[in-house]
């Protein structure tokens, strides 16, 4: 938030931001607004002031938890399909691990199908946009040459994107900082699939 916007909107951000990472470490029914007021430095009333309930509250956090997640096309452009795919596989991983606390938010709330639907729909849209780029970076590939002939982009694609939510979701159940198993999985994951691919 800029400096130079006005102190509501400042204050407004600050519980927003606060209210995300503990729904998403405790859990909706384990953060009291009290608690999200005590951390964010202000009163559970000014809260109720900038959001109507615990609930609306709640909404807005998620929607800010997911505001970053995007991953730019531009990243991959001019790499061959090989290098495109190894990148997008990159940035994913790199995304979650800076995001890991509100990663683990919607994953939860998706398990537990208690996440709002327009919640639903945005998760649905940014995994259908990942999936996407690895279908059209393997089309690619296939179409120049690069890859077999009888490469189903949509499968590779379909298999990539679930292998990283397996290797993701591990890491999370462990609740470990230790990143060399997850490492050397997704070095297995990434040399694996280019070989199948290959010509």
């Amino acid at each position: 938030m800029n400096e130079a916007a006005p102190q509501g909107e400042r204050t407004r951000d600050r519980i927003l931001t606060t209210a995300a990472l503990l729904f998403s470490q405790n859990g909706y029914d384990h953060t009291p607004l009290s608690h999200v007021a005590r951390e964010a430095g202000v009163s559970k009333a000014l809260i109720l002031w900038h959001f109507d309930s615990k609930e609306d509250l709640f909404r807005a956090a998620l929607g800010r938890t997911l505001e970053p997640y995007r991953i730019d096309a531009d990243a991959i452009a001019g790499l061959d399909a090989a290098r495109q795919i190894e990148r997008l596989v990159d940035l994913y991983v790199a995304f979650v691990s800076d995001n890991g606390y509100s990663v683990r938010f919607i994953v939860d709330l998706m398990v537990r199908h208690s996440a709002p639907d327009e919640v639903r729909r945005q998760v649905h849209d940014l995994y259908g946009m990942f999936r996407e780029l690895l279908t059209g970076a393997i089309a690619r590939g296939r179409d120049s040459g690069e890859f077999r002939p009888d490469t189903r982009p949509d499968l590779e694609a379909a298999l990539i994107v679930t292998t990283l939510a397996g290797i993701l979701m591990e890491r999370f159940l462990e609740d470990t900082d230790q990143k060399e198993p997850t490492d050397e999985l997704l070095r297995h994951l990434k040399r694996t699939t280019l070989e199948r691919l290959s010509v």
